[in-house]
């Protein structure tokens, strides 16, 4: 699994790591309206590895969420979702779109909410970290503890979200939650502010590589791609990520008895 942030075709580009979490976000995801649910210095949030982010830019819209898992275009019903409008009118344009996490890839849920015509997605986590207790206890059920996740989820690009354009960010459950019940239960409006800063403008372009120890699929590029890099010389910023779990609380063994993990106790 290798995966890299376009800027250009020719170039690739990656957001400057800003507040050290494991994919370098360095956007800001705020709520506007209503002000009880503004928070100072935004809502924690993970980016996605795919879309075109319009970097030293933002965009703040309305946003109605759709209790579809948006996995079927031919199921997206414009006219549904919260909060309700008159006549059932169909969501109005531009419009940032929340949907459920699940039943589909991040990549496909982009790609519906685009030809429905958002222009953004936020994607509501429906699962609690295991370590975050506060999660767990507003989700109030012994199954929380049971369907918890160690790991975050990485909003990776499946291999086939080269056509996605609009940006989308995934929002933890607890703060996806407080979102929900304003336009659901209460029938409220919200702006959601989606704002990214200018990752060091200067003379150089600047890339990652996100890849994990086990990636083969890749290897062949990556061996190609060395004197690219290297012609690209003093003109360029490269910066190297491997995603490296705990392989025994990740269960990475695969069924043929090949260890697929490294067991180490490392950050990417």
């Amino acid at each position: 699994m290798v995966l890299f942030r376009a800027l250009t075709v020719t170039f690739l580009a990656s957001r400057v790591a800003a507040n050290g979490t494991p994919d370098n976000v360095s956007s800001r995801l705020q709520v506007q309206i209503p002000k009880s649910l503004f928070k100072d210095g935004g809502y924690d949030h993970r980016e996605a590895l795919f879309g075109s982010p319009p970097y030293g830019g933002s965009i703040s819209q309305t946003v109605y969420y759709t209790d579809s898992d948006f996995c079927d275009k031919n199921a997206i019903d414009p006219t549904s979702g919260y909060p309700r409008r008159e006549n059932n009118d169909p969501w109005p344009s531009p419009f940032i779109l929340m949907v459920d996490r699940g039943s589909c890839s991040f990549v496909q849920k982009a790609r519906n909410a685009q030809h429905a015509g958002a222009a953004g997605l936020i994607i509501a986590d429906n699962l609690c970290l295991c370590n975050d207790q506060k999660c767990l206890n507003e989700t109030g059920s012994e199954d929380a503890f049971v369907q918890c996740e160690n790991n975050e989820p990485i909003m990776a690009d499946d291999g086939s979200g080269g056509d996605i354009t609009i940006p989308a960010f995934l929002m933890f459950k607890v703060d996806a939650n407080l979102i929900k019940q304003e336009v659901k239960d209460r029938q409220g409006i919200v702006q959601l502010e989606m704002s990214w800063a200018m990752p060091n403008p200067d003379s150089k372009v600047e890339y990652e590589l996100w890849t994990v120890p086990s990636e083969e699929v890749s290897k062949d590029f990556q061996k190609d791609w060395k004197d690219i890099a290297k012609s690209l010389g003093d003109h360029s910023y490269f910066t190297p990520h491997q995603y490296i779990y705990d392989g025994v609380k990740s269960r990475c063994h695969g069924a043929d008895g090949r260890n697929l993990c490294l067991n180490l106790d490392a950050k990417p």
